[in-house]
């Protein structure tokens, strides 16, 4: 009689100190806090833009805005040039801008092919300039911070 006792205690102990290998409350909350501080470096949680998207509510509206604007601006600075070219030029600039924490624009790099830097040595600087010109971005924001965020935009030199 003794041993059943001691055996239904002992089963009894068993079963009741399951309850301290399941995952805790305390436990579970911090592999949440460390799964949280994961940060995607690649991703702003709102883009740059200028002050006549503001007023857009979606990011992504916001993002289409701030390209299309950027296109424009740009575009019209350098409409506003004379660029004389010897002979036809159809080829395609990369220029990386960098907008940094303070909403100034300015250009890291620009890859120009060979037909378009021989026949338009001075298309470098006209680009350096109209991104210099362009009115203060309100930066990207990351986790409620200012960040620096570049961008590559495709500039179609054609002539006619």
């Amino acid at each position: 009689m003794l041993r059943r006792v001691f055996y239904f205690l002992l089963v009894l102990l068993f079963l009741t100190s399951c309850d301290y290998f399941s995952p805790d409350t305390s436990t579970s909350k911090s592999n949440l806090q460390v799964l949280d501080t994961l940060i995607d470096f690649t991703k702003v949680d709102v883009y740059p833009i200028f002050s006549d998207c503001e007023n857009f509510s979606e990011n992504d509206n916001q993002k289409k805005c701030f390209e299309l604007t950027l296109t424009q601006k740009l575009s019209a600075s350098l409409n506003e040039n004379e660029l004389k070219v010897k002979k036809r030029v159809n080829d395609t600039t990369l220029i990386d801008i960098l907008i940094d924490n303070t909403g100034k624009a300015s250009v890291v790099h620009i890859n120009s092919p060979e037909s378009i830097v021989a026949q338009l040595p001075s298309l470098d600087t006209v680009i350096r300039q109209s991104i210099a010109d362009l009115p203060t971005i309100k930066p990207a924001v990351k986790r409620g911070i200012f960040v620096k965020s570049q961008y590559r935009l495709a500039v179609i030199v054609k002539t006619l």
